[in-house]
This record gives structure tokens, sequence and C-alpha cells, in this order.
């Protein structure tokens, strides 16, 4: 492929290795979970997302990776997404060097350093206005992000584009990296709305540290956007804790008329409870921890016969509540796993990370 065929963006990596057979196989295991597999002529494998294209080539001593992609961003990812995989399959010894398009030492292109110019507080969250310039790929290809979150009074040097196609922090420190939901979006302003939980022991939290503390002119890293879309369907069954309302607000926000949701979300108490205005139909069940109702509560009032044909299921909780819904949905409504996007953001005991699971 050339740097830029087609209207698209291109470029190549060779990876010396010893065994390239056993290395392409372990790459298209892992990479192919979340990508289309196919053999094309000549023998190659061909691996298709919605990020772009790579093509594994098996060559004299090594093994080749041809990335293509119709913007910077995804030929970006796809470029992280391979290192990172040939580095943690042994190949750790190897310099990684990609040639063609997004150069060492270029912008990232998914990131955007992001300032404070509102906070406020919403029950137990806080909620941040953020500002920054060319937001467009933010409102599409999923609905969360990650932010950077440099510590009170640090001025970060942001990342670049290293050569192996991952990130390069100049000086080394990276600092902490939490993920959330952009609760809102205005492109042509420039601004994104984020809604941050603050919990108990916020103080040992990187996220709802800053949180606490953020003020309007505080500068932070912002990257994605990814995960979290939800498939088209007439109808949706949506369960969310505090850490999934914020998608859930979003996902309302952008429901067209004619759709028709029930969702079914749990707080703390009253106090947590937000307006969630919709085009589409909505039936939403409030449950509060604090008189013993749980979302796992809500979801065993639901029968077989409650759910309409082709309804999508859709989560954002604890991993033991997501684990108990997902059981549910397959064992008690026979739903394919297809109609699920269920995930746990959190787990219950373990603090900190980027914890994240889906089925």
């Amino acid at each position: 492929m050339s740097t830029h065929a087609s209207g698209r963006l291109a470029a190549t990596l060779f990876v010396p290795s010893r065994d390239p057979a056993t290395l392409r196989t372990r790459l298209v295991d892992h990479v192919g979970r979340h990508a289309r597999v196919e053999m094309v002529e000549g023998g190659d494998v061909l691996l298709s997302s919605e990020l772009g294209l790579s093509r594994l080539t098996l060559d004299v001593g090594g093994l080749r990776i041809a990335a293509e992609s119709r913007d910077s961003a995804g030929l970006a990812y796809i470029k992280m997404i391979m290192a990172d995989h040939v580095l943690e399959f042994g190949e750790a010894d190897v310099a990684l060097r990609w040639t063609g398009a997004g150069e060492a030492g270029s912008p990232l292109p998914f990131f955007r350093e992001m300032t404070v110019v509102a906070a406020a507080t919403i029950g137990r969250f806080r909620r941040l206005t953020l500002k920054g310039s060319d937001l467009g790929r933010f409102a599409e290809g999923g609905l969360h992000i990650r932010l950077l979150l440099p510590g009170e009074g640090v001025r970060q040097r942001w990342p670049v584009t290293g050569d192996d196609g991952r990130p390069f922090w100049p000086d080394g420190n990276p600092p902490p990296a939490r993920v959330y939901t952009l609760r809102r979006i205005d492109v042509a302003a420039g601004e994104v709305e984020i809604d941050m939980l603050l919990h108990a022991d916020h103080h040992d939290a990187p996220g709802a540290a800053f949180a606490e503390r953020a003020r309007p002119g505080d500068v932070i890293g912002m990257t994605g956007p990814g995960g979290g879309d939800l498939p088209e369907a007439d109808d949706y069954l949506l369960f969310a804790d505090e850490t999934g309302l914020p998608a859930v607000a979003r996902m309302l926000a952008e429901m067209p008329a004619g759709r028709r949701v029930r969702a079914i979300l749990e707080t703390e108490d009253q106090g947590d409870r937000q307006t969630l205005p919709s085009a589409a139909r909505t039936d939403i069940v409030w449950l509060h921890r604090r008189d013993g109702a749980r979302l796992e509560t809500g979801a065993a009032t639901i029968e077989p016969g409650d759910l309409p044909p082709g309804v999508i299921v859709w989560g954002g909780m604890e991993q033991t509540a997501r684990r108990a819904i997902y059981r549910r949905a397959i064992d008690i409504w026979g739903l394919s796993r297809d109609r699920l996007r269920l995930a746990s953001y959190w787990r219950r005991g373990q603090a900190g990370g980027d914890h994240h699971h889906d089925d």
C-alpha cells in the first residue's frame, strides 16, 4: 500500500522475528476478537474494523504489517494496538519503527489538550465543562474518553507519536489516566461535559480528587473516543449505577423519536437522581441502595414475555451486578449474546485503574 492511496493514510512496520508465523497467529487471535479476519491472495491475513485495515505478511526474517485508515486517528490507533501486542508477545527487545503516515514526533491525532471552563456539583457528581479545539471526531465512534490528569500545580508535557506508534512522553512522566463518558458534546462550541463521581475516599482516586479541586483555567489531556455505542433497534433495556448514569444520559439525549427505552437506574438515594430528557418514549425506574434496592432487584422483576422482539440490553455497572444480569439475560430471558452490551465499570473492593469488562 502507498503512503496515501485512494484518499486513505497508510504506514508499514517490519517486525524482525525468528518465528513470524507464530507471531502472526497470536496477533490474529487477539486483534481478531475485535476485527474481521480473512485470508487473501498470497496467503496474507487481512484484519478490518471501523479503524481501518491491517495486512499481515510473512516476510524473510520477520512479519510485515501494513496498516491503512481513512483518517489519522484510526491509523494511529492501529499502529499503537499492533505495537502493544507485538511487544506483549515477547518481541520486547526489538526496536519497532513505522514508516509512512504519522511520523515520529508528530502530535497524537486522538489527543486534545482541554481547559476547564466551568465546574458544578450535581448530587455526588462534579460536572466539568471542558473546552478544546477540533473536537469533531469525539462526537462519533464511542461514548467514552480517557482523561489524563496532571497533579495539582504540575505543568504537564503531553505525549507525541513515538517511533513504534505508541504515545511517547518527552519527560517520561505520564500522569494518571481514567476513563469517563462524554455526557454532552458541542462540536461547534468546542466543549464537552463530563460527570465525575466523588467517592467517599476520593482523595486516593486521581479522577475524583481532580474533579473536587478543578477550577476554570485548569488544563488536562483527553484521548479517544471509544466504546459504548448502541446498535440500531426499536427497543432498549438499560441498566446503570452512578458510573453508567452519564452514558445513559448521553444515549437518551441522542435517542430519536419513535424508539422505546426502559431504563433501570441504581443510586445511593434520591439525591443522585437527574433529569434525563429524550425524544424517545422512556420508562425510567430509579432504585436506591439505601432502601436495599439494587440493579439485580430490578432485573428480577422482568420476565421473558416482558421483552419486545429485537430488544438490545445495555448496561454499565459494578462487576457483580453485571454478572448477575448477564446470566439472567442468557438463562432466563433467553437472549442471544449479540443483543447484549453489558460492561462492568468498576469492581467492589478494587480501587483505581480502568477496570472494564464487556460481554
